[in-house]
């Protein structure tokens, strides 16, 4: 049926009955600034990559949770079904140099061609341990668990440089890529001290630039990154050491003594916003009164966006189901605490709610990405009432 056929019967409804009818014909649908572009019948629980027009999801056809999780290539614009891998798919690095690389269930390394799904490429090595990875225009960088840094031009199927540090990795290692750096986070151990430690290597040669070992008191945790154009954010995740070393990008100085902010929010300028407050970065002073500032997986036009769940519920689901969208066995009571779950926009200076989507009741979602202005995330059902698939907001 036509969008004009459908808004020529509901004028002939009663007022009552267009009451009635509106949750349904609204679904999970954006309103309040967010607007739907579409929704693609695909269950996930991972976040989206999106690259050159194309959004990757390791996922599986919803209402099928019997099925293996696969690749499946979307278009950014319509959410189309371009292809879907022939193996099944244990996780997805992201795609360059015209190619997407993934791990398949058999532990061996995939490379498809981004356009066809054909495959270039796998691997005879069952043992592959990638840590961590970040991809820009033909590269690919991996942090693998031989604590090598590794970089490869996926073009060319060639590797252009390795770094081995001689520091140990983790699950809690980083890896980020800002202006021509690599930057690598870990913690150094001998018999003695033990401590984290950031590496800044050329992006180009592998050669290091500077390094950093955080100062005394000293913790086992490697310490978590997070670069931000000039500055270098280190944050000890310890108790007893629980707060950010600020460094400058270019020679890996601390700017000044660490401030106590750990829950990075996001950054307007110079100002970074965490759970404490707002702090001027130049100075590493605080700025404003205190207010509560909320975490965001993107921030976009100085809105942070982020999931939202309307009930504790939403994490146990998890814990309690046999599988995903829909086949779900557990004795929770969820008419009372159902997992629901929306996309919430807040003000990144005030922390103040701005925009929503509509609630999707007995629903995970993952965190969002933004590209072009368009926010994707995926969902999956925690019970048959729920709504799995991808989807795919104009942001305002």
């Amino acid at each position: 049926m036509s969008t004009s056929s459908m808004l020529r019967k509901l004028k002939m409804l009663k007022p009552l009955s267009l009451i009635l009818l509106l949750p349904f014909l609204q679904g999970c649908s954006g309103h309040g600034g967010a607007k739907l572009l579409w929704q693609a019948p695909i269950a996930s629980e991972t976040t989206p990559i999106v690259s050159n027009g194309t959004v990757y999801i390791r996922g599986f056809h919803a209402g099928h949770p019997q099925e293996e999780a696969k690749l499946f290539a979307l278009d950014a614009e319509t959410g189309k079904e371009r292809w879907v891998s022939a193996d099944a798919v244990k996780e997805v690095y992201g795609e360059t140099g015209g190619s997407v690389f993934f791990l398949n269930k058999a532990g061996h390394l995939v490379q498809l061609n981004a356009q066809t799904g054909e495959k270039l490429h796998e691997s005879t090595d069952s043992n592959l341990r990638i840590l961590r990875w970040a991809i820009r225009g033909d590269r690919m960088y991996v942090v693998n668990g031989s604590q090598e840094v590794v970089a490869l031009d996926s073009r060319q199927n060639k590797e252009l440089w390795r770094r081995k540090l001689p520091i140990e990795l983790g699950t809690d290692t980083d890896l980020q890529l800002e202006g021509e750096q690599v930057i690598v986070s870990g913690h150094f151990k001998d018999s003695v001290r033990h401590f984290g430690m950031l590496w800044a290597l050329d992006a180009a040669t592998g050669h290091e630039q500077w390094h950093f070992e955080a100062p005394p008191p000293q913790d086992f945790a490697p310490l978590k990154v997070l670069a931000h154009g000039n500055y270098i954010l280190a944050t000890n995740t310890a108790p007893l050491t629980l707060h950010t070393h600020v460094l400058d990008a270019h020679t890996g100085k601390e700017l000044y003594t660490p401030i106590g902010i750990f829950d990075l929010v996001g950054f307007h300028g110079d100002t970074v916003y965490a759970s404490s407050g707002a702090y001027n970065l130049h100075t590493g002073q605080r700025t404003g009164e205190k207010a509560e500032w909320v975490s965001g997986s993107v921030v976009h036009n100085n809105i942070a966006w982020k999931r939202h769940y309307s009930s504790v519920g939403a994490a146990e689901a998890f814990l309690l189901r046999s599988s995903y969208d829909g086949d779900y066995q557990g004795s929770r009571d969820w008419t009372h605490t159902p997992p629901n779950s929306s996309l919430e926009g807040f003000d990144v200076v005030s922390g103040k709610s701005l925009y929503h989507t509509q609630e999707c009741k007995y629903t995970q979602f993952s965190d969002p990405v933004e590209a072009d202005g368009v926010l994707y995330h995926t969902s999956i059902a925690m019970m048959k009432e729920g709504q799995s698939g991808v989807w795919a907001f104009r942001l305002p």
